[in-house]
């Protein structure tokens, strides 16, 4: 019986630690994409362990983007 309890408890505290790394994932995503600021270096931690995260640097200018119509 105690070891039922005990998983459930284990259970519990790692979804509520999910849930909160989830959350502050998303609020920083929200918040650096509203600020459009990729093109810098993030401004908080939270900015920045997300982009770390997700595979996301700070964009730099590329060259222009050729369409059909550019094509000789």
């Amino acid at each position: 019986m105690t070891f039922a309890i005990t998983l459930t408890a284990v259970a519990v505290f790692l979804s509520a630690a999910a849930i909160v790394i989830l959350a502050i994932l998303v609020s920083a995503i929200r918040s650096d994409d509203r600020a459009k600021n990729l093109t810098g270096a993030p401004r908080t931690r939270a900015e920045q362990a997300t982009r770390r995260l997700l595979g996301v640097g700070v964009r730099t200018p590329s060259s222009p983007v050729h369409t059909e119509s550019d094509l000789p």
